[in-house]
């Protein structure tokens, strides 16, 4: 079964808990807080690099860092994005 995924994130940003930026995205898989991390297009090889390392599943979102904070309705540019709890999302779906 197919979900939106841009669907599925407004509701993650709505109703879960959510950690947006490399940095702190890097420090939450590190820390095994993390369930899921979505990677937009034109993430940074080396933020990749260190996320791909750790255990957490990795989900490569097709758009670009502005799509990625739009589809998570924010003005700003996303280029990473740890799922920490999915709330009432069904974006842990992705992986069934």
């Amino acid at each position: 079964m197919k979900i939106d995924i841009n669907r599925a994130l407004r509701s993650v940003i709505k109703t879960g808990e959510v950690v947006i930026g490399a940095n702190r995205t890097i420090d939450a898989a590190k820390d095994s807080k993390v369930q899921l991390i979505i990677l937009a297009s034109n993430s940074p090889r080396e933020v990749r690099t260190k996320i791909e390392e750790s255990e957490v599943p990795v989900l490569n979102y097709a758009g670009n860092g502005v799509d990625l904070g739009l589809a998570c309705g924010k003005p700003y540019i996303i280029s990473t994005l740890a799922i920490i709890n999915p709330g009432e999302s069904d974006i842990m779906r992705v992986f069934k």
